[in-house]
């Protein structure tokens, strides 16, 4: 054995080159005994048993959540391996308008109280057919994501499946207004642009033989016999009558549901809370503090967050300093007059300090001189002094002063601000105080 190609007989991977895997000290007085009349197989099994550092790990499969995310970025699914009942539900709400459902990769569910405006046309396409092959559990995810689940199992069973479609035409969704979604459509994340109609034959069985038309014509082992484990799984549909249809539409035995094609939903349609909620924004206070949102003694969350709310409910933030400190609370206005607005922010001016302090000094200084200004008017006046003169000029000036020095403190005082926002999450009011 050389040194570049050391082999970890227990794990069957190669270790790095350079790399010997050290040998058991018991087993050296065998090598020096039995290396000229034993078989390498012996020597080697001594290196077998020794203890040696952690090899790199294979990075292990993705997990059925994993393949489903990845499945999510593909919007054009078939349908084909739904159940009967389902593309039914889905045949009919097609006929009605636009179809809006709620797609997560390996789950499609459709929306039915959500019907916003609308309507589907059938467009005639060449007859075409194609066959989609299924050789293991990575296949099924990318190209049936929403029976993957299901069909784990017939595919663990048979050891393949195959789809064969015949598509006579599409339905195109045409007038549709995103902003006619509203009640029953809070899970909503795509709507359905387009459908493709057709014919279907979902089978499981041993590889499947393809003749020059695209048909499948049967299952066939790796020697060319054919196999007994042939399946119908399910099947809708008659693809020789697809050639039958019309522009206006197709044969009633060629319009099963094939292939949907999604289109997301804007955010703002997506981001639709229960019927009498309220979207709120809740700021911090001042912009290094976190403040926790209350509702009674329960915290919602903490700022800067934005929550679906109902407007009946009190609100209050509150402001944990820390030890030896109080702790701070702003009660949120009643939110019940802005429901009618969908989506508001709140937001406080807090106490502004140094216009507080600046009218203590004032009112102070000012109260000392109306004080010492009817001193003086009262004692100066009555006996004839000079103190009556500088009386009546300080009395004046104090009290020309108090007025600023209150209105100071009152203004000083932080205020909870309740504010429209537009669609884009930005301040609809006037210009904000800075």
């Amino acid at each position: 054995m050389t040194q570049g190609a050391a082999v970890d007989r227990d794990r069957g991977s190669r270790l790095p080159s350079g790399i010997v895997r050290p040998m058991h000290p018991a087993c050296r007085w065998m090598v020096t005994a039995l290396s000229v009349s034993s078989p390498p197989s012996l020597l080697a099994s001594c290196h077998a048993g020794a203890v040696t550092a952690p090899l790199v790990r294979t990075p292990d499969l993705p997990d059925d959540q994993a393949r489903c995310r990845i499945a999510a970025n593909h919007e054009n699914p078939l349908v084909t391996e739904w159940p009967a009942s389902e593309k039914a539900n889905l045949e009919a709400l097609i006929r009605e308008g636009p179809v809006v459902v709620s797609y997560s990769g390996c789950s499609m569910k459709v929306l039915s109280t959500c019907r916003p405006r609308g309507a589907y046309a059938f467009r005639r396409t060449t007859t075409s057919t194609d066959t989609v092959d299924i050789r293991n559990s990575d296949d099924l995810y990318a190209k049936l994501p929403l029976g993957a689940l299901s069909l784990e199992g017939e595919l663990a069973r048979s050891g393949r499946l195959a789809v064969q479609t015949t598509v006579s035409g599409q339905l195109s969704l045409g007038g549709f207004d995103g902003k006619g979604i509203g009640a029953g459509c809070e899970s909503a994340t795509h709507v359905v642009r387009a459908l493709s109609v057709g014919a279907f034959k979902l089978r499981s069985g041993g590889a499947a033989h393809v003749d020059a038309q695209g048909s499948v014509t049967g299952f066939v082992d790796s020697h060319g016999s054919s196999t007994s484990e042939e399946a119908t799984v399910r099947e809708a549909g008659s693809p020789e009558r697809c050639s039958l249809g019309t522009d206006a539409a197709p044969d009633a035995e060629c319009a099963s549901p094939i292939q949907v094609f999604l289109s997301p939903l804007p955010s703002t349609v997506v981001d639709r809370g229960a019927p009498g909620m309220l979207k709120v924004k809740f700021l911090p206070v001042r912009a290094n503090e976190q403040w926790d949102v209350l509702v009674g003694d329960r915290t919602l969350c903490t700022t800067p967050c934005e929550r679906w709310v109902d407007p009946a409910m009190p609100f209050t933030l509150k402001y944990d300093p820390g030890f030896l400190y109080r702790n701070q609370y702003w009660d949120v206005p009643d939110l019940r007059p802005h429901a009618a607005d969908e989506h508001v922010q709140v937001r406080v001016d807090p106490t502004a300090t140094s216009e507080l302090v600046g009218g203590i000094l004032v009112t102070t200084f000012s109260g000392i001189a109306v004080v010492t200004g009817t001193t003086l008017t009262a004692v100066g006046c009555s006996k004839g002094t000079g103190a009556c003169t500088a009386g009546l000029i300080t009395l004046p000036l104090g009290l020309a002063g108090l007025a600023p020095g209150i209105w100071m403190m009152i203004d000083s005082k932080g205020t909870v601000h309740v504010e429209p926002l537009g669609a884009t999450g930005m301040y609809q009011g006037p210009a904000l105080k800075e």
